[in-house]
């Protein structure tokens, strides 16, 4: 074959390539062009024999709205009741997320149990909280011991019929609203400058710090803002602060018992800047367990890829039983924490811990140069490492049972300028931040300048909230950002 050949060819192939391709659609068009359409049509409605059959069946409506293997629980396990399901709404039962706020209690000897641990050393005028009672269950146990001044927060208002309706509750004892939801309702005041939380917390008595517990509560809580929240209110110094101290009884999961109770000895993932901050200001006493099963709805660990990756052996550990943490804040706090520090605090914390490797002579050499000298040559520094008593009693590893007393004269062992944050106790990281802000160049340092473009972020403590997990943000918040971003344009 000649070139001239080659090249006529190489003209010719493409032109008859896409003369073949349009040939091609063309067809294909009008094969689709000219096949019928398919009219839709609607589904026959069920006889009125096989309804009348359905309705005279032994399942009840209320029994086919209940998750198969929850029904089966409960009608087969000793100790548990079947007919307490129906006192639930369907949706209810159908959750299982492990982001859910509120859970319900559903034995009645789980609830005798706590009602005894609710009641004991109680005085006779101290307000007890009960938050999202549901049907009652533990109610009924409260008010057989004799408990008269109490107040109910439920979530759902599905249930207030029922409650009013079988305790005779006095006037205001009940009141709708979301108590373990206070983070949420303090970030739509944020944007309206509502009084949401203060209407929640009328009638509660007010106390100053230093007197005796104002409440008692008891709620389950399924995540960590609500705690946040206290937290939060304390460092700045707001709502629920002005409460006075409280105690506090709480149902929650060993995964979030370990994000308030670790030690520095549990790792990164869990003893965080939040745990440091908890255990300054909180004593917490674990009680004992509780079956999770008693509780609905019922939690899976498949929802969050996440937290199943990260804490699989807790969330496996907590399938079968949850805890019972007794939480009060620190009488003694502001002994070794001023109130006008609580935010430098806050702030020192939430910059250091950004990861827990980083060493702390440079890094508060950032704020104040050549200040390392002063904390390597201190002699509280530099004493020999001595033994000391195991916190945690050899019972939980890398977790408190009990708080150990607050004190803010702990130094660290063996300093120097390898030692990171994370080798530090809260008691150890309170002591440095004392020492560094009472140097001379502090008010002068850089550090004040980080904490004042903090502040704002400090005061809106819940648009940090899910930076461990995410949740999806109720109808009333996107509308709050809606209104936001408007005003702001």
């Amino acid at each position: 074959m000649t070139s001239n050949s080659l090249h006529m060819l190489q003209r010719i192939f493409p032109r008859w390539r896409s003369a073949q391709t349009s040939l091609c659609r063309t067809i294909v068009n009008d094969a689709v062009a000219t096949k019928p359409k398919t009219p839709r049509v609607r589904k026959p409605k069920a006889p009125a024999a096989a309804s009348a059959a359905a309705t005279n069946s032994t399942t009840t409506t209320a029994d086919t709205a209940i998750p198969k293997h929850v029904l089966e629980y409960f009608q087969t396990t000793p100790g548990m009741d079947a007919s307490v399901l129906k006192q639930f709404p369907p949706s209810i039962l159908r959750k299982s997320s492990l982001s859910t706020e509120r859970f319900y209690l559903a034995n009645r000897t789980t609830a005798a149990r706590i009602a005894d641990v609710l009641t004991q050393d109680l005085p006779a005028d101290r307000l007890l909280v009960e938050v999202n009672p549901g049907p009652g269950l533990l109610t009924e146990q409260l008010l057989q011991r004799n408990v008269h001044n109490l107040r109910l927060y439920e979530t759902d208002a599905s249930f207030e019929a029922r409650l009013n309706a079988t305790f005779n509750l006095p006037k205001d004892a009940l009141r709708i609203g979301d108590f373990n939801g206070l983070w949420r309702l303090s970030y739509l005041d944020g944007f309206d400058n509502g009084q949401r939380v203060c209407g929640m917390l009328s009638g509660i008595p007010h106390r100053k710090w230093q007197e005796e517990v104002s409440f008692r509560l008891f709620s389950v809580i399924g995540t960590i803002k609500y705690l946040r929240y206290l937290m939060n209110s304390i460092t700045q110094q707001s709502e629920f602060f002005s409460l006075g101290r409280y105690e506090m009884f709480l149902v929650m999961s060993p995964l979030l018992f370990s994000h308030i109770a670790s030690t520095k000895d549990a790792g990164y993932k869990l003893y965080r800047g939040g745990t440091i901050v908890f255990q300054l200001y909180f004593e917490h006493e674990f009680l004992g367990k509780v079956p999770s099963k008693h509780f609905l709805p019922w939690c899976t660990t498949g929802g969050t890829k996440k937290l199943r990756t990260l804490h699989k052996k807790l969330i496996e550990d907590g399938a079968e039983e949850w805890y019972l943490v007794r939480i009060v804040p620190r009488r003694n706090l502001f002994d070794h924490l001023l109130p006008d520090n609580l935010g430098l605090f806050a702030s020192f914390v939430t910059q250091h811990y950004v990861s827990r490797r980083n060493r702390i002579i440079p890094s508060l050499e950032h704020w104040i140069p050549h200040c390392g000298a002063r904390l390597i040559l201190n002699s509280n520094y530099t004493r020999k490492s001595s033994s000391k008593k195991d916190p945690t009693g050899g019972v939980l590893p890398s977790q408190l049972l009990k708080s150990v007393p607050l004190t803010s004269n702990d130094y660290v062992d063996n300093f120097n300028i390898f030692t990171e944050f994370g080798e530090l106790t809260p008691a150890q990281v309170l002591t440095l931040f004392n020492e560094f802000i009472n140097w001379s160049e502090f008010h002068q340092s850089p550090f004040m300048q980080a904490v004042e473009s903090q502040k704002h972020k400090q005061q809106r403590f819940a648009r940090s909230l899910d930076d461990d997990e995410s949740a999806d943000e109720p109808g009333e918040l996107q509308r709050a950002k809606s209104k936001k971003s408007t005003d702001t344009l």
